[in-house]
């Protein structure tokens, strides 16, 4: 009778092992978190801390498959056991469905927050940001916004300086590792921010990095005290981003502002310019050579023209205009924004000293867009960043 009951009791320990094989979570020796293929791995630290918790296993051949493609479901499920949400038995129907409900109730997962509702498919990094950000209580977030929150706070860093890929695949070491760090912010640390994925991610969520990487130029406590609406970045809207004239003749559309730091010799969008020895700034009369590294943004606006039924009247592409800052009359500072030269072409380029500009009486500084059109044609712009400051 022992011998029958032992039998038994090892068919479903077999049968229980190939359930969980075919769930995506596969069985190992959670104790000894010594998986051969995790050695030396990136992610070898937060693997074993993680398999030490028991929200996660290795396969039963003794690997981990650290760089193996992880799923929504597979996901879904790690975040819910990791965070010690209740989960309600599975009356039927697919294995996930018991962890999605109790995210759902949880506030963590939203129906509509995937782009499918094909929960066995690999899961994208600005999804993985999606849940991440709501497993942190923040709920009314923006189109494209989540990746944004996700690196402001340490839980997701760029794939390489300045590159986010929002729509690659999630592993399981880097899914593990973002679950690990959202247990750390709930356990009151301060993680570390890659800055330049803050910097990529602005940029993906409303095509500026303005924010993010001038902060103490464009985005001053003082654009958010009581009575300020528009100021910092609730001053930059989307649908000021694309401008018409007055004659209907000619529209263009802002594709990016962009903020480069020159005090930073890595700044990943350094890419985006001519070779920096091949630079100038221009201002009045005098031409003065870029440097390498120096105290000064740059700030680079790229447009595409959606029409121009007049090119005898309008030219080529928006412009960018600066208001606020005190012009310098001698020509020979950054202290108010100069422009820069690329052999004889001026570019839609400025560049500004971080400390030495000064703000005039109307206390805020501000960027606007414009046509450029000859003398008569109508003129328009808009306001596209604005920032005040205390006076």
């Amino acid at each position: 009778m022992k011998k029958k009951i032992t039998i038994f009791t090892l068919a479903a320990a077999l049968i229980f092992s190939a359930v969980i094989w075919q769930k995506g979570e596969h069985s190992a020796n959670a104790a000894a978190a010594s998986f051969p293929d995790i050695k030396g791995h990136w992610a070898e630290q937060s693997i074993k801390e993680a398999v030490a918790k028991g929200y996660v296993n290795g396969y039963p051949d003794g690997t981990f498959g650290p760089n193996n493609t992880l799923s929504r479901a597979e996901f879904v499920k790690m975040i819910v056991a990791a965070l010690g949400i209740k989960v309600s038995d599975n009356a039927g129907g697919a294995w996930y469905k018991p962890y999605f409900d109790a995210a759902t109730a949880e506030g963590i997962y939203v129906n509509g927050d995937f782009a499918s509702n094909d929960f066995n498919k690999a899961m994208p990094r600005v999804e993985m940001s999606k849940v991440g950000v709501r497993a942190l209580g923040e709920k009314n977030v923006q189109a494209k916004e989540w990746m944004y929150r996700a690196t402001k706070q340490g839980l997701i860093h760029g794939t390489a300086p300045g590159v986010l890929s929002p729509d690659g695949t999630t592993t399981r070491a880097q899914a593990i590792t973002v679950i690990e760090r959202i247990l750390s912010v709930k356990d009151g640390k301060k993680l570390p921010v890659d800055k330049y994925a803050v910097s990529a991610a602005e940029l993906y969520w409303h095509k500026t990095n303005i924010f993010s990487v001038a902060p103490e130029m464009f985005d001053r406590p003082e654009n958010y005290k009581q009575g300020v609406t528009n100021g910092g970045m609730n001053s930059w809207k989307e649908s000021l981003l694309t401008l018409t004239t007055p004659d209907g003749k000619y529209k263009g559309e802002v594709e990016q502002l962009v903020v480069i730091d020159m005090a930073d010799p890595k700044d990943p969008n350094r890419k985006l310019l001519p070779p920096i020895k091949e630079l100038s700034w221009a201002s009045f009369s005098t031409i003065q050579k870029l440097q390498e590294v120096s105290d000064d943004y740059i700030i680079l606006l790229k447009t595409k023209d959606i029409f121009n039924k007049d090119t005898k009247l309008y030219g080529k592409g928006l412009r960018i205009m600066f208001g606020g800052f005190v012009e310098d009359e001698t020509g020979k500072t950054k202290n108010s924004p100069q422009q820069l030269v690329h052999g004889e072409e001026s570019l839609n380029a400025y560049i500004v000293s971080k400390s030495k500009y000064s703000v005039d009486r109307s206390g805020s500084l501000r960027i606007n867009i414009e046509a450029p059109g000859k003398p008569g044609a109508p003129f328009t712009n808009e306001t596209i960043v604005r920032s005040y400051f205390d006076k």
